[in-house]
């Protein structure tokens, strides 16, 4: 399957682990790395990686999750290559920060 030009891979069975090697594309145009400090700004959609086994999947994450990040292990919950995989964190490189905004 492919989504803007890029071929579009499917996992054999879910629930699966995958390790995050690069963010091709994601749902925040301005930044890939960071979601919107703002709650008002967050959104659902869709967020293209590739794996460290190369894969390339669309991930359907929903407006309180970050956009996934190289070296994040995450887990496949649901879903499929088109409507995208649902997911949700697993494990994070050592020495990994998570970006949530500001602390107060």
């Amino acid at each position: 399957m492919q989504s803007d030009g890029v071929q579009i891979d499917s996992v054999a069975a879910i629930p699966c682990q995958v390790d995050i090697a690069e963010v091709i594309s994601s749902r925040y145009p301005y930044s890939a790395n960071e979601r919107p400090l703002s709650w008002d700004e967050r959104v659902s959609g869709h967020d293209v990686v590739l794996t460290t086994d190369g894969q390339t999947l669309r991930l359907m994450s929903d407006g309180q999750q970050s956009p996934p990040n190289r070296g994040w292990g995450i887990v496949l919950t649901g879903g499929n290559p088109k409507s995208g995989y649902q997911w949700t964190l697993y494990s994070l490189p050592k020495g990994a920060a998570v970006s949530s905004g500001p602390r107060i």
